[in-house]
């Protein structure tokens, strides 16, 4: 196995002793992520159905996609910390999303083009062929500057390789070096990518390139666009953008960073539903919208290939979060539940997918109080009330509590086990007229919410130790006790080349 860390120069190696942030890693660091995997699976907080790293942090999910009868999901990983340090992709494959495959780290920092870091990006499926396109970060002195790469990569599943090739760097000037997260989708018989950016006067922007032919690599930049976010929302960068087709209508998702407190929704994804006219100018035909309304929820992902079906998924979690509940076990954060999302009148509907009813091990439907075992419980909840609260208690009478006054829905973790005011604000809410109905997916420290057969979404990071009840005097229609997903570890490190280098 060639190590990572060889197709770079003496000084760049060095760098990994010298700066931990930007450290490289080999197949030597196995053995010490094997040692934190272990110590994660023994963390009770470890989630047993949301797909999270096999050791340190991860972030946004990358290249999702569908190919040969296997799902795709990548996300990025810092596998030697709980913290944003060198970040590479992480890769799980699955047929069922029961039942799992950790294929190891795939794309890590390898060369000159992506060495301080594996940004975001996406997955393309042509002529049979899978490529992936993600953002190479570089760091400039020690100031704070920057410039990044974008780069186009083969992954060889089988034997373990990925073969990398440089399309082209930020244009500084015209940006500053934030410039990434890579996106491609096919219309009017062309490849547009979409990058997000900031430009020179500091405000998000995003930029267009398009081509012809996606074999021949031959980008051509033809405009920024901002899809006039600076007008509705105070920014200085948008990034993550996504794309996606529903019956005819385009979706944009876009996540907005906002100089706003975290504990106001600072960092939230909105979207855009609409059409591109021949000269891909946008032509609005709803309202911006958050696609989740909580504080725990960035950078969503599509399954775009998928006949029949759209299925995202996002960080469970805030780059403006940064809680430490986990951190002594050498881990944090995790992706949600796979959602399927469909279209009425341009508001976006989501609902966890069909094939997690497969976790169903026993109905334990009962009024007022439901008792459930290993902080697992989906539970369906039917309200002709103006107000109400459900509250999830564990043996100590700590709880979480969800609640619905004056119109207003949000949820209040106060006295839950694990506190952190600024990571995790105690009590978030948002209005919404009215609720009739909400499913609720609770794991071990996270919490997927429906409302109104997914009108809206509130997703919910918490440490509420050792849970197992539930009370509310809403009627429950239905509740289940949970299994966990079934995962194959593989420890392995793949090979990482820059097409052309000996």
């Amino acid at each position: 196995m060639i190590l990572a860390e060889n197709l770079l120069s003496e000084d760049h190696r060095k760098e990994k002793k010298m700066n931990d942030k930007y450290r490289l890693i080999d197949a030597a660091d196995l053995h010490e992520f094997a040692s934190n995997h272990e110590l994660k699976n023994r963390d009770w907080y470890n989630n047993q159905y949301h797909l999270s790293a096999f050791s340190g942090l991860v972030n946004d999910p990358n290249g999702l996609v569908f190919f040969k009868g296997k799902y795709y999901i990548f996300m990025q990983n810092c596998p030697f910390s709980p913290e944003h340090k060198n970040k590479s992709w992480l890769l799980y494959t699955t047929t069922d999303f029961i039942n799992y495959i950790y294929e190891g780290i795939a794309i890590t920092p390898s060369f000159e083009g992506d060495r301080h870091g594996v940004f975001s990006g996406s997955a393309y499926v042509h002529k049979n062929e899978l490529y992936f396109y993600y953002t190479g970060n570089i760091k400039i002195g020690t100031e704070g500057d920057r410039t990044s790469f974008t780069i186009k990569a083969k992954i060889d599943l089988e034997n373990k390789t990925v073969s990398k090739k440089v399309l082209f760097e930020t244009d500084k000037t015209r940006y500053t070096g934030h410039f990434r997260d890579p996106i491609i989708f096919e219309k009017n018989n062309r490849f547009y990518m979409l990058n997000g950016a900031q430009n020179l006067d500091l405000k998000g922007t995003i930029n267009f390139a398009s081509t012809s032919n996606l074999e021949n690599d031959d980008w051509k930049f033809f405009k920024d666009e901002d899809f006039d976010i600076s007008k509705r929302l105070d920014n200085y960068m948008l990034e993550c953008p996504n794309y996606l087709n529903i019956e005819n209508t385009e979706i944009i998702f876009l996540s907005v960073e906002q100089k706003v407190p975290f504990a106001k929704g600072g960092h939230h994804v909105w979207y855009l539903t609409g059409n591109f006219d021949n000269k891909m100018n946008f032509n609005e035909t709803g309202t911006i919208r958050k696609i989740d309304q909580g504080l725990d929820y960035y950078a969503p992902q599509v399954f775009n290939n998928v006949e029949g079906r759209k299925i995202t998924m996002a960080w469970l979690g805030n780059s403006q979060s940064d809680t430490k509940a986990t951190n002594t076990n050498n881990w944090s954060n995790q992706l949600t539940i796979p959602r399927e999302v469909s279209l009425k009148d341009n508001h976006l509907y989501q609902m966890p997918i069909v094939e997690l009813e497969k976790l169903r091990s026993a109905n334990i439907t009962q009024q007022k109080t439901i008792e459930y075992k290993n902080g697992l419980i989906e539970v369906d909840l039917i309200n002709t009330e103006k107000e109400f609260t459900i509250e999830f208690l564990n043996d100590k009478k700590e709880k979480l509590k969800l609640f619905y006054k004056n119109h207003m829905f949000g949820f209040d973790r106060s006295k839950c086990t694990y506190k952190d005011a600024t990571s995790l604000p105690n009590i978030y809410e948002f209005a919404i007229e009215q609720i009739s109905n909400l499913k609720i997916l609770v794991d071990r420290s996270s919490m997927e919410i429906f409302i109104n057969d997914g009108q809206e979404t509130m997703t919910i990071k918490f440490f509420l130790k050792k849970h197992n009840q539930v009370k509310t005097s809403l009627t429950v229609k239905d509740a289940f006790q949970l299994e966990p997903i079934q995962i194959v570890y593989n420890n392995i490190l793949f090979d990482n080349q820059q097409e052309g280098a000996n």
